[in-house]
């Protein structure tokens, strides 16, 4: 598992971010990803993408005062699977 998205889960985790608890995916990827060069991000995108479609992390449009973005938050019928992968 990519070293990104092993963090970006544990913060959720930690944060209790799952259900209907959400953060605004691009801040989370960003402040995540930052330092990644070009090959590693292109693998953690991949990674990512993987995690959502095996629905480990579920992805909502979700409208807020500044208009409306993507916001993400873990799967709570998966969360032994997500503390599994971060150990």
């Amino acid at each position: 598992m990519n070293p990104s998205l092993k963090a970006i889960i544990s913060l959720m985790l930690n944060k209790r971010i799952f259900g209907g608890k959400h953060t605004p995916e691009e801040r989370m990827i960003s402040s995540k990803t930052k330092w990644l060069q070009k090959e590693e991000y292109k693998e953690f995108e991949q990674e990512y993408r993987d995690a959502i479609n095996n629905q480990l992390i579920l992805k909502i449009k979700k409208r807020t005062g500044k208009g409306s973005d993507w916001h993400i938050s873990l799967n709570p019928r998966r969360l032994k699977e997500l503390y599994e992968m971060i150990r």
